[in-house]
């Protein structure tokens, strides 16, 4: 548990030096914003070995650099995991008109990596802005943020970029390489990102040992107006009786890397279990069976995807569970995470020769990103369509965790868009990635089952982080949604009963089909997922900060319903009569 209060209430410093303003969240400088106008998400370097898995920076110092005007600083970085270390230095330099940061980077050994360097993340409300690009050879060429999630990079060849935010221009400037932009909501990140080493070229590249580099990006306010902070005063919540949505489905992944509990009823309501079948991975066919055997004992249906190379694969795969309790179906390449072309056509031949009546599935067993990217070849006969969701592909911060949230429901509604109105199964949903979906070694496993795991998994986090994807997901089109696994380490039980987690879940699961209420009003931090449930409204509130919250909430009737939340914590407050917490 302290490694998890420390990600939880994790330390930050304000920065500010005339009228920027900026958070220092460890290595990250974060949430910065000139004479109360919010600029950029965030600045950090970043070190990214061969198959784009992030070391972790450690701090080891600061640095407080005497200055006559503004703010100077000196942070001392070591990145270090996956059997590989670099070292670097983080300057950070806030005068009246800039704030620039400068990284200075040495590689101690000899390795492979795919990305060294600093990231610039911009603000997902930047989405139709307009901007200007300056080229390297001095050309300019204006462009805009796009709106639709970009499936691929928007703006490339970036030494400048330069904007207006609320009456103000900015520009920033890049050194030390040749800069681009990729559209990070894809991957559910709140940002898009601009980074140098443009993927055009082959990676990954050689670091041999002792080799420097130095990068810089200049971040300059140049003119404009200079409106008063908007007010961070909470709106007030209210509850109408129009309907926002119904709940949809819960279906729950079988757990792959644990024994069965010997008590399954707890699992009741879920409307499917998922089960993925991937071609020679380690033990698969006690997959199939496990999950065989507990669908039967809950009596409910499989929603299976096969995971396969070659199509040849596809019918021995089928083979493993009973097609007389298969519900949904779907086919995706095993390292491309996509259903091709050739693969679906032995789906469909397959489940011809099996008799099979199940709904056949298309999309992507990775992110939404393989899905945007790939939507030309998705299947047209395709019935639904699928993609998976995880928060950390970039970032593991709390706060990035909790930024995901409402990009979770931007990806659905893209997908929907790719969908042409056929519906949408969104999952498995996990705090952590169930395999490296971008790995370019040798003979990485095409289906690992050795994925990492999040200690926050077992926090109460989870369950106010759960609620909050639901309340996100929750929209006309997606037809049901799968979390984490049933038991084990990724899971939702342990022996001795539910996580957090599963019990938010378990109590959504019991409201299928019911409609969800419309609440007007916004308050940061704070999730309201207000389920009507025949004469009483069943309220699933969460408090994604980490101060207590508490307040009231208007309901339909005119009454008033009070909330108190611990930090990171989720209620389920039943507001028929007595307004009793649970």
């Amino acid at each position: 548990m302290t490694n998890n209060r420390e990600r939880l209430f994790a330390a930050s410093e304000v920065l500010e030096a005339g009228a920027w303003r900026a958070e220092l969240r460890q290595d990250e400088i974060a949430d910065i914003s000139y004479a109360g106008v919010p600029v950029l998400r965030g600045i950090r370097a970043v070190v990214r070995d061969r198959d784009w898995q992030t070391l972790v920076p450690v701090l080891r110092g600061i640095e407080r650099i005497p200055a006559k005007q503004g703010t100077s600083l000196l942070l001392d970085l070591e990145f270090d995991g996956y059997g590989y270390r670099y070292s670097g230095t983080l300057g950070i330099a806030i005068s009246a008109d800039s704030l620039e940061v400068v990284f200075d980077g040495v590689s101690p050994a000899d390795f492979q990596s795919n990305r060294i360097g600093l990231v610039v993340l911009h603000r997902p409300d930047d989405a139709g802005r307009e901007v200007l690009i300056g080229g390297n050879s001095g050309d300019h060429t204006p462009s805009t943020f796009p709106v639709d999630i970009s499936p691929h990079q928007p703006f490339q060849n970036i030494a400048t970029m330069r904007w207006q935010r609320d009456g103000t221009d900015f520009k920033l400037a890049f050194t030390g390489d040749i800069f681009e932009t990729e559209d990070q909501r894809n991957w559910t990140d709140a940002s898009f990102k601009t980074y140098s080493r443009p993927l055009a070229l082959p990676f990954p590249m050689d670091v041999p040992a002792g080799s420097r580099l130095h990068q810089s990006v200049r971040l300059t306010a140049l003119s404009g107006q200079y409106p008063a902070p908007e007010s961070n005063l909470a709106e007030d919540l209210v509850i109408t009786a129009d309907i926002e949505s119904v709940v949809p489905a819960l279906s729950l992944p079988v757990a792959s890397i644990s024994e069965p509990h010997a008590e399954t009823g707890f699992l009741e309501g879920v409307e499917s279990l998922l089960v993925e079948l991937v071609a020679g991975a380690p033990r698969v066919a006690q997959l199939g069976r496990y999950a065989t055997d507990m669908a039967e004992a809950l009596q409910v249906p499989l929603d299976v995807r096969l995971s396969a190379e070659t199509p040849n694969e596809v019918p021995d795969l089928l083979q493993l569970v009973p097609t007389r309790n298969i519900a949904r179906l779907g086919v995706f390449h095993s390292t491309r995470h996509i259903t091709e072309p050739d693969l679906w056509k032995a789906l469909k031949s397959a489940a011809d020769d099996a008799g099979l009546t199940a709904s056949l599935i298309a999309g992507a067993r990775s992110h939404f990103t393989e899905l945007n990217r790939n939507a030309h070849i998705v299947p047209a006969d395709a019935e639904a369509l699928a993609y998976s969701i995880t928060p950390q592909m970039h970032a593991t911060e709390v706060h990035h965790l909790v930024e995901s949230l409402p990009m979770q429901r931007l990806t659905a509604q893209n997908a929907l868009r790719i969908s042409g109105g056929r519906p949408l199964h969104v999952g498995p949903v996990t705090l952590k990635p169930r395999f490296n979906a971008v790995a370019t070694s040798t003979g990485a496993e095409r289906g690992s089952t050795e994925a990492p795991i999040d200690p926050l998994q077992l926090d109460p986090f989870a369950a106010a982080w759960v609620l909050g994807s639901i309340a996100a997901l929750s929209i006309p089109g997606v037809q049901s949604i799968s979390y984490f696994e049933s038991e084990g380490p990724r899971g939702i039980s342990t022996p001795t009963g539910l996580t957090d987690a599963g019990k938010v879940l378990a109590s959504i699961a019991a409201l299928r089909g019911h409609n969800v209420l419309k609440v007007l009003g916004v308050r940061s931090g704070l999730v309201l997922y207000p389920v009507q449930a025949d004469d009483e409204i069943v309220l699933f509130a969460a408090n994604l900060t980490q101060k207590l919250m508490t307040g009231k909430v208007q309901l339909p009737s005119g009454s008033t319903a009070e909330i108190a939340l611990e930090p990171w914590s989720a209620i389920i407050q039943d507001i028929k009569t007595e307004g009793r917490t649970t």
